[in-house]
């Protein structure tokens, strides 16, 4: 927090604040309200996030966060499970939780074209499964796959 408090009145001129991400952020609930805690309310904080984590963690972080950028892969638990070798069920609950308590406008869910695992048309059924329960903001990008 010392550190990131150099910039407190830029901040706070600007409407801008901490985004937490890299890893999984939202197993780290205690230590994103202790943070909150410290900078008080002005600050923006933001999620980047996979959701693929209990309900308890989301439960406990929206009424702290400002806005969460989620990377859902895909909807389809498919294609996910066949790219990150996990299920989704977790993601999709935490997407109704967030639906439920009226936070879409807060998301930014990103929607990948990974190639060798989705096209544009699974890309396009998730965003309209989004789209079905109140999510607006999408950001529409393609996974730069590099061979080493």
């Amino acid at each position: 927090y010392a550190e990131t408090r150099i910039d407190e009145l830029y901040f706070i001129a600007t409407n801008g604040g901490v985004t937490f991400g890299g890893g999984e952020p939202c197993l780290r609930p205690q230590f994103i309200s202790e943070f909150r805690g410290l900078c008080g309310p002005e600050w923006q904080l933001n999620l980047e996030t996979s959701l693929n984590v209990p309900v308890a963690n989301i439960e406990a972080l929206l009424p702290m966060v400002n806005t969460l950028i989620i990377d859902i892969k895909d909807m389809n638990p498919d294609i996910y499970r066949d790219y990150t070798g996990q299920n989704n069920a977790l993601v999709l609950e935490n997407l109704r939780l967030i639906a439920k308590t009226g936070r879409q406008s807060d998301c930014i869910v990103r929607i990948p074209l990974i190639p060798g695992y989705n096209t544009d048309a699974d890309r396009e059924n998730s965003r309209k499964a989004l789209e079905a329960i109140g999510f607006t903001r999408f950001d529409l990008f393609i996974y730069q796959i590099r061979k080493h």
